[in-house]
């Protein structure tokens, strides 16, 4: 279960990272002892949790290899009995391909339920480290030396460094879909049960555009709270910190939002858009689906109107 909801309270206002690790850890059923689990130990466990996801997924791929194979194999020989003509060595053919059809279908279970286990664990791991991260931010405010606050902010440059190579390991590139409005056109012959469907079909597309629009709304929460996190390390690592320490060392990153290696999250060149642009598209694309909605809405709404007048 995702984590992005709870990362900010009511009005944008900053939840404690600490409290965010107990809602994670209650999220995802870990017992917390006396002194609770850091982000960082979290982390940790993540991490070999998706070691041994990955090393059950390789394993599960090799027997299904294995197994589809045989299957090939199989089909192949039922494809030269039926060019030969026997109807013996057809018959054969066709029992040993229902027999090897059997592991095939149970490997090819397993690797999918394989793959979604996958999935959980660096979904996990990532949800874990954007913790972290801010967790970072916050004890880097709090460090009481310059020397201090730049090891943190190594650690800090590896995790989103480690963060940015499990998105794109997940094939987390950027893509909107096209808001297209459904073909329901009135009909002077529709009875009035032919116009309530057709109502109901295009209610039925606002409830689809409206649960779209608050999926992508928690996906604009989680970047601004990620790109907030950037901004607030680089102004800690960048400039003089509150003890009046001049040796804080000017760190040379990417531009303000940066940028992900996801080789389709593209704009013009051909270069990975920042985490500012994917935040405008976001929200470019939400103000359409909320008027692709709105449509859908008015336009049921004259239809059920017309369901009316024909009664009448």
């Amino acid at each position: 279960m995702s984590t992005r909801g709870v990362r900010h309270g009511r009005a944008g206002a900053s939840v404690p990272v600490t409290a965010l690790v107990s809602v994670l850890c209650a999220l995802c059923g870990i017992p917390l002892p006396a002194s609770a689990q850091t982000a960082e130990q979290l982390v940790v466990e993540r991490r070999l949790e998706l070691v041994a996801a990955r090393a059950a997924f390789e394993a599960a791929r090799g027997a299904f290899n294995v197994v589809e194979r045989q299957f090939s194999a199989a089909l192949e020989e039922v494809a030269r009995a039926r060019r030969q003509g026997s109807d013996d060595a057809l018959e054969r053919a066709y029992a040993q391909a229902q027999d090897r059809s059997v592991p095939y279908r149970d490997r090819e279970t397993r690797l999918g339920e394989a793959r979604e286990a996958l999935v959980r664990a660096r979904q996990a791991v990532i949800e874990i480290i954007e913790i972290r991260l801010e967790q970072l931010v916050e004890e880097m405010d709090a460090a009481r030396s310059a020397q201090q606050r730049e090891r943190l902010d190594i650690l800090w440059r590896d995790l989103a460094t480690e963060l940015q190579q499990l998105e794109a390991e997940a094939g987390d590139t950027f893509r909107l879909e096209p808001v297209v409005l459904p073909e329901v056109a009135s009909d002077p012959r529709d009875t009035p049960e032919d116009i309530q469907a057709k109502a109901a079909i295009l209610e039925r597309q606002a409830v689809v555009a409206d649960t779209l629009i608050q999926e992508k709304e928690r996906e604009i929460q989680a970047l601004t709270a990620r790109l907030r996190n950037q901004r607030q390390r680089r102004d800690f690592v960048a400039g003089t910190d509150r003890f009046d320490d001049t040796r804080v060392p000017v760190v040379a990153g990417a531009p303000t939002g940066e940028r992900t290696p996801s080789s389709d999250s593209t704009v013009v060149g051909q270069r990975p858009i920042t985490l500012e642009e994917r935040i405008q598209m976001l929200q470019d694309y939400v103000e359409q689906l909320a008027s692709y909605r709105d449509q859908l809405l008015i336009r049921a709404q004259v239809f059920r109107q017309r369901i009316r007048s024909v009664a009448s």
